[in-house]
């Protein structure tokens, strides 16, 4: 299982839209695909209509040894999810003062399941905590997700560093990497993003990574299927941001050498 961390420090850039049509295309290529949301919001989790009452989630895996993954793990119309839960909240203090390893959790309770997956994709909060700690350590990746801002590139800069002490430490995550920056919300015609599209490139270098070429323009038809609880791809199939997500997996794909499957 290859396991995708969708990060920024930055709220407000799409990282969750990302994430989810990202596990989704990866589905509907054939790859068998588990989503997690470690997102207080849980967006992606109403989103595949998982529940959280009663059940096992993301909140209890981080919090506790008692449970496994594989009892956590919810199927929908478009691969498999382990749901977030608005306890997230109360994580970090819960982890940081009553567990011997608080960052090794997830990456603990993923491998549990690793033999089932082709594809695991985690969407990170908007923080650098605890919670986003444990998804960089669980990851054999991070793509970052920034849109046409400088703020949006600050948070890139921290997950950077933050990304750098991981794979500094032997016990943590020493053969993490950072697969690429994704620009989002991409208009193209402003002057803002046209300055972006000169600075990121080089931020990226820097970071030993790139910038991947696809864009994901401005499309209303991400919100409206969020709000619809409805995959973009059942919702727009045809629309802009179905197109830009499909070519930026076949970007990643291709950059990682991975034969699709269907």
């Amino acid at each position: 299982m290859k396991t995708i961390a969708i990060c920024n420090h930055k709220g407000g850039v799409g990282k969750t839209a990302v994430a989810v049509s990202f596990a989704e295309r990866l589905n509907d290529l054939g790859y068998k695909t588990l989503l997690v949301d470690l997102d207080q919001q849980t967006n992606a989790t109403t989103q595949a209509g998982a529940e959280m009452e009663g059940k096992i989630t993301v909140y209890d895996l981080l919090t506790s040894t008692e449970y496994k993954a594989s009892e956590s793990i919810q199927s929908y119309d478009r691969g498999d999810i382990i749901p977030g839960d608005i306890c997230m909240a109360n994580a970090e203090v819960q982890m940081m003062t009553t567990l011997d390893t608080p960052l090794l959790m997830l990456a603990d309770a993923l491998d549990e399941v690793s033999e089932r997956y082709d594809f695991c994709i985690i969407d990170c909060p908007p923080s650098l905590g605890a919670v986003t700690r444990n998804a960089i350590v669980a990851a054999d990746e991070l793509i970052v997700v920034v849109k046409p801002e400088d703020a949006s590139l600050d948070g890139f800069g921290k997950i950077v560093e933050i990304s750098s002490k991981v794979q500094a430490n032997r016990h943590l995550n020493p053969s993490l990497k950072i697969a690429g920056v994704v620009m989002n919300l991409y208009q193209g015609r402003c002057i803002v993003d046209r300055k972006i599209d000169e600075v990121a490139p080089k931020l990226a270098s820097a970071a030993g990574t790139k910038v991947f070429d696809t864009r994901i323009r401005v499309c209303d038809s991400i919100r409206k299927a969020q709000s619809s609880h409805t995959s973009l791809f059942d919702f727009d199939p045809d629309g802009n941001a179905a197109k830009d997500i499909t070519a930026l997996v076949d970007e990643y794909l291709a950059s990682e050498n991975i034969r699709k499957v269907a």
